[in-house]
């Protein structure tokens, strides 16, 4: 029933604003998720209230699974990038609240609706403004999560290949360096073009700027292809293949979780393609070496 879903909704919003109040350092940050807790918990109080005059049942255990996720994203990267999310948060209780007072023939619900909805406006216009001022932090984060994907995405499937035709795990890691290395060369005098066509397109050429764009997305791409390589340093190839692949699950799930709360998508559809195509992506590259290896043999 919709009202269930407001109320579950309400509690989950005050238990997510406060949780995040808890960590948040910033003290006028904190001060205002405490707030906003305070205000989606009188929420979910007036929809349990509608909840008993209908004498609908209801529970108020709300999941929070997907919550404490939130949260320890936010904790590995900050709240910058989450600002945009919360956003469009509020922006669709807005939407579902207004429909719901439009189908209405309740005038309490109604009227406290027109409370309600200017409330969850005002959030909205709270977040706004903390996008703006968070916003070239939150440009740095993903720019970096865009980097170490590209960085594990293209070392793992270039070592997943080796693995096929190489003898040696040492042999494979040598290789999978050098696609990283020549990768993060590329990848480097990519973002240094790019960032300075945009400057001179905007009117300046600010070197600066575009030097530590490159330096930021070498840096990243590094570190994003080193974790598939390193247990080729220590262990036989079939089995550093299966801990890259599992560190590169873990680590691409968490870069699509940032995109993805980003760009306010569906978080669960969303992580779920980009595990899905890069596991196609290795085995596919897998399959590659492992029918070079059985017309050729091993290279060395």
């Amino acid at each position: 029933m919709e009202i269930i879903d407001f109320y579950k909704g309400e509690l989950a919003d005050s238990f997510f604003y406060r949780e995040l109040a808890r960590r948040e350092k910033n003290p006028n940050l904190k001060e205002k998720l405490l707030e906003l807790s305070k205000i989606e918990s009188g929420h979910a109080k007036f929809w349990e209230s509608v909840l008993k005059k209908y004498n609908v049942p209801y529970d108020s255990k709300i999941s929070t699974t997907r919550l404490r996720y939130l949260i320890f994203l936010k904790n590995l990267f900050g709240i910058s990038f989450i600002i945009n999310f919360l956003e469009g948060g509020e922006a669709k209780a807005i939407e579902d609240y207004s429909k719901f007072a439009d189908q209405t023939n309740d005038p309490e619900i109604k009227l406290k609706l027109q409370d309600i909805i200017e409330d969850e406006k005002n959030h909205e216009q709270a977040f706004i403004q903390m996008s703006q001022e968070f916003s070239s932090n939150a440009e740095k984060t993903k720019d970096s999560i865009y980097g170490m994907s590209d960085g594990l995405i293209e070392v793992l499937a270039g070592v997943a290949g080796l693995t096929g035709v190489l003898s040696n795990n040492f042999y494979v890691f040598i290789g999978g360096l050098i696609f990283a290395i020549s990768g993060m060369i590329s990848m480097t005098i990519g973002a240094f073009i790019s960032t300075r066509a945009s400057s001179q397109i905007k009117g300046g050429d600010n070197e600066y700027s575009s030097i530590r764009a490159a330096a930021n997305t070498a840096f990243f791409y590094f570190i994003g292809a080193v974790f598939p390589l390193i247990p080729f340093i220590f262990l036989p190839k079939y089995i550093s293949l299966a801990i890259a692949i599992i560190l590169a699950l873990i680590i691409d799930a968490l870069a699509a979780s940032v995109i993805s709360i980003s760009s306010r998508g569906n978080l669960r559809r969303d992580v779920l393609v980009s595990l899905a195509l890069i596991s196609i992506g290795i085995l596919a590259t897998f399959l590659v070496g492992e029918i070079v290896h059985h017309f050729l043999g091993n290279i060395i």
